[in-house]
C-alpha cells in the first residue's frame, strides 16, 4: 500500500476523477490558483470520498502559477500564507470537515527546502497550526531539519511524477526531463522509492530518499491514468470484489455499456440499481447521462474530458468503494387497478385457448403475483415487470397492432407491462388500467421506479369508470405500501 496525494483546485478540473484513487488532496488557497468557489467544490468532493484535506499555500503569484521565486518582505510572506490557510479553514469548517496537513506549493516549496531564512519564516507563519496539522516536507531538506527542531509533525513527501537531481532536489521545470508522464516510468520510479527508500536521479545514481506519501500533480500530462495505475498496482484490494460483475464495451464513440447476466432476477436487478445509484451519487461531470435497463447501464460521457479506458477504470473503482451511505431504499409496492373485462382484455380468449386454462384462472394468476419493476421504457412510463407466473408466459404477437390503447396491460414473453399511452405494440392484452402512468407536468412524471413492486387488483367496468372520473378531477390516489 502507498499513500497518494494530489495538488488540486488549480483549474485543471479533473478532481472528480482523481478523488476515488487518492488518500489526500492539497487544495490551492488562492495564492497561485483557486478561489472560494473552487475551494468549496473540492472540499465537498474530498468529504464525499473521505480524502484527507490539506492547505496548499504559495507565493501570491497567479500570473506565474506560483512557480517562480518572489522577492517578498517577511511580513508580506507571513501574512499571505496565513490568509490562504484561513480561507480554506473557513470553508472546511462550514462543511464540518478537518484540515489534516499543510503543503507549500511550487517555488515556495523549493525555496524553503534549501533556504534557512525562508524556511524559518514559513514555520513562523504556520506556528499556530503546529499542534493541529502535519507538514509535508521533502527528505534531507532545510525545512525538514528546521521543522523537526521546532517540534512540528512532519510527513516525508516524494514526487511520483518528477525527476530528481543528485542533491535530492527536484529537476527544474525549465528542463525537458523534469516531469515523468509515462505510466511505466512512474511505476518504476515509485517501486524504487517504496521498496528501497531511494530514488534514481537523472545521472543514474541512487540516493536515499525517505517517503511517506507520493504526490502526483493534477496538471501533469496523463495525471488520471498515472494515479489509476498507481492505485491498481499498489492499493487495489483484490479480495474485495462485487458479487456480480458487469462486462464493458464501447457504445458508439462516447458511450460505455455495462451489461450483467441476461436474467430477470432480483439479484441482477439490485446489482444494476446499486451501480446506477453509485454513479448518480458521485455525479461525475464527465458523465453526461446514465440510462438503466433490466440488466444493463448505458453511460454517455464527454470524450474530450476522459478516455474510454480511464472511464471504465473509474466506474470499476466507484463500484468497489461500497460506501455505506449508498443503499437500495425500501421498495414501494403499488396496487394497480385493472379491468379484465373482454372489452379491454382483447387477447384473453386467445391466451386461454393457447394455454389451456380459463379466463377466470388467467385473471387469478395475473393478480396473485407480485411483480418487480425492472426498467422503464420504451415509451416514457412503460413499466417492464418481472415475476410473471410461468403458466402465463406467451410470445408477443407475430404482427404487432398499429394501435394499443393507453393503460393496456399486456404480456410479452416472460414479462408483463402497461402501455402509458396509445401506441403500436405487439404484447398480448389482458385488460386496462385507468391510471396515468406518465404525467409530464408532475414533479415525478412516473410514480414508480426501478426496483419497486406492482400488484394488480381486478376491478369491474363500473369501478374503472369511477376511478377514471376521479383521476380526471384530480382526487384519486394510488394505494401503496412500503416493503
Amino acid at each position: 500500500m502507498i499513500h497518494i496525494n494530489c495538488d488540486v483546485g488549480e483549474g485543471v478540473g479533473n478532481e472528480e476523477i482523481l478523488m476515488p484513487y487518492i488518500n489526500a488532496c492539497n487544495i490551492a488557497c488562492g495564492g497561485h490558483a483557486g478561489n472560494a468557489e473552487i475551494m468549496d467544490y473540492v472540499v465537498r468532493l474530498a468529504k464525499k470520498h473521505a480524502v484527507e484535506i490539506g492547505a496548499h499555500p504559495s507565493y501570491p503569484d497567479r500570473e506565474n502559477f506560483g512557480r517562480l521565486s518572489m522577492d517578498i518582505s517577511p511580513e508580506k510572506l507571513i501574512q499571505t500564507i496565513q490568509e490562504q490557510i484561513s480561507n480554506l479553514e473557513k470553508i472546511a469548517a462550514f462543511h464540518k470537515v478537518k484540515i489534516t496537513h499543510i503543503k507549500p506549493h511550487g517555488a515556495l516549496y523549493n525555496d524553503i527546502a534549501k533556504n534557512k531564512n525562508k524556511a524559518q519564516l514559513f514555520l513562523q507563519a504556520i506556528s499556530k497550526y503546529k499542534q493541529k496539522y502535519t507538514l509535508y516536507v521533502p527528505y534531507n531538506s532545510t525545512i525538514e531539519k528546521e521543522a523537526i527542531q521546532q517540534q512540528f509533525k512532519v510527513i516525508y513527501e516524494a514526487f511520483a511524477d518528477r525527476n530528481y537531481e543528485d542533491n535530492s532536489t527536484l529537476v527544474s521545470r525549465q528542463k525537458s526531463n523534469a516531469v515523468l508522464t509515462k505510466e511505466e516510468e512512474v511505476l518504476s520510479h515509485v517501486f524504487t522509492l517504496k521498496n528501497e527508500q531511494k530514488v534514481q536521479t537523472i545521472s543514474g545514481k541512487k540516493i536515499p530518499l525517505k517517503c511517506d506519501t507520493f504526490c502526483v500533480h493534477s496538471d501533469t500530462l496523463k495525471a488520471v491514468e498515472i494515479v489509476q495505475k498507481l492505485h491498481t498496482c499498489f492499493n487495489e484490494k483484490k479480495s474485495i470484489q462485487p458479487t456480480s460483475f458487469p462486462s464493458y464495451k464501447a457504445y458508439g464513440d462516447q458511450g460505455i455499456l455495462l451489461t450483467w447476466e441476461a436474467k430477470m432476477t432480483d439479484e441482477i436487478l439490485f446489482c444494476v440499481l446499486e451501480f446506477y445509484k453509485i454513479i448518480k451519487y458521485f455525479n461525475v461531470k464527465v458523465i453526461l447521462d446514465v440510462i438503466q435497463s433490466n440488466n444493463s447501464i448505458l453511460v454517455i460521457y464527454n470524450k474530450n474530458k476522459i478516455t474510454y479506458k480511464a472511464l471504465q477504470h473509474l466506474l470499476e473503482r466507484l463500484f468497489s468503494i461500497k460506501y455505506k451511505k449508498i443503499k437500495i431504499p425500501k421498495s414501494t409496492c403499488w396496487e394497480i387497478p385493472v379491468c379484465y373485462d373482454l372489452h379491454f382484455g382483447i387477447d384473453l380468449e386467445e391466451i386461454a385457448q393457447k394455454k389451456g386454462i380459463s379466463i377466470t384462472e388467467i385473471i387469478s394468476i395475473h393478480t396473485t403475483s407480485i411483480y418487480r419493476v425492472f426498467s422503464i421504457g420504451f415509451l416514457p412510463g412503460f413499466l417492464y415487470l418481472g415475476g410473471l407466473d410461468k403458466r402465463l408466459h406467451i410470445e408477443r404477437k407475430s404482427t404487432p397492432r398499429l394501435e394499443v390503447k393507453k393503460g393496456a396491460v399486456g404480456i410479452g414473453g416472460m414479462q408483463t407491462g402497461i402501455y402509458p399511452k396509445t401506441s403500436p405494440g405487439g404484447w398480448q392484452i389482458l385488460g386496462n388500467s385507468p391510471i396515468n402512468f406518465f404525467d409530464v407536468t408532475a414533479q415525478k412524471p412516473c410514480f414508480a421506479s426501478a426496483g419497486d413492486l406492482i400488484q394488480f387488483k381486478a376491478i369491474s367496468i363500473e369501478d374503472y369508470n369511477e376511478i377514471a372520473a376521479r383521476i380526471f378531477k384530480g382526487n384519486y390516489q394510488l394505494n401503496y405500501t412500503k416493503i
